[in-house]
């Protein structure tokens, strides 16, 4: 392993869209809400800011994004201020958001909360969002039982303690109190998953902003999480969470 992690490989490669189906799948999912002008829409764990962009682009919304990582912030900032889009940008932690109570009526998050203290994480969703808001979450799902082996690889790469399984995803929501928990395209989100992974239109294709000096080393970070994702294939899936406060 190199001095940098996973978020640092996504970060100075600046990846758009580094979740599964990337902005082709963000898409698909925001037909399942009704976002208008009025709405209030967060992006938790933005990184370079593809997605907050296109919302609010298409939508006429208002924006907020936010994001841990100095270096995602400054590729939002930069997407944003080169095509003139207007979103609040914010460099913080999403287990602890500088955010008032009942802020937005929708948060979207992006394979983000795993990486994080869930519990916390969540909590602060459920604060944040308005009585009669809904909340989308792309999450990597186990299917268990995971070996020790796979958990200390996904611990050492990731630095991710634990990945729930789909009952526990469920629970850690109701948990917080919100109660209207349901999965998104049930089953079949994997072949929706694949249809938009393997488009090859260039309007979807993967983005990448690559800052100006990169220790080359930082590339076995890549090459590790291939591997790992490919060695474990099976016991991993994404799901997509709806939950309606």
């Amino acid at each position: 392993m190199t001095e940098y992690n996973y978020h640092d490989f996504l970060a100075l490669m600046g990846v758009g869209g580094a979740h599964p189906g990337g902005l082709s799948f963000t898409k698909h999912l925001l037909k399942n809400v009704q976002i208008d002008q009025n709405s209030s829409v967060l992006d938790a764990g933005c990184g370079t800011g593809q997605t907050a962009a296109y919302i609010a682009e298409t939508y006429g919304c208002h924006v907020t994004a936010i994001d841990r990582h100095p270096v995602m912030i400054e590729k939002a900032k930069q997407r944003f201020e080169a095509n003139n889009i207007k979103v609040d940008l914010i460099q913080g932690n999403i287990e602890q958001m500088p955010f008032v109570d009942a802020s937005f009526d929708f948060i979207l998050i992006e394979s983000v909360t795993v990486f994080t203290n869930i519990d916390l994480t969540i909590s602060e969703y459920t604060r944040t969002l308005r009585q009669g808001g809904v909340l989308l979450d792309l999450e990597m799902t186990a299917i268990p039982p995971l070996t020790q082996a796979m958990k200390k690889a996904f611990e050492q790469l990731y630095g991710i303690q634990h990945i729930p399984s789909e009952k526990e995803w469920q629970n850690k929501y109701e948990q917080a109190g919100l109660h209207s928990f349901e999965m998104i395209d049930g089953n079949s989100v994997e072949e929706s998953l694949h249809k938009h992974l393997s488009q090859t239109d260039n309007e979807e294709a993967p983005e990448f902003s690559v800052s100006p000096t990169i220790d080359p080393t930082i590339h076995q970070i890549w090459d590790e999480h291939q591997l790992l994702t490919e060695t474990y294939a099976d016991k991993l899936n994404y799901r997509v969470y709806k939950v309606n406060l």
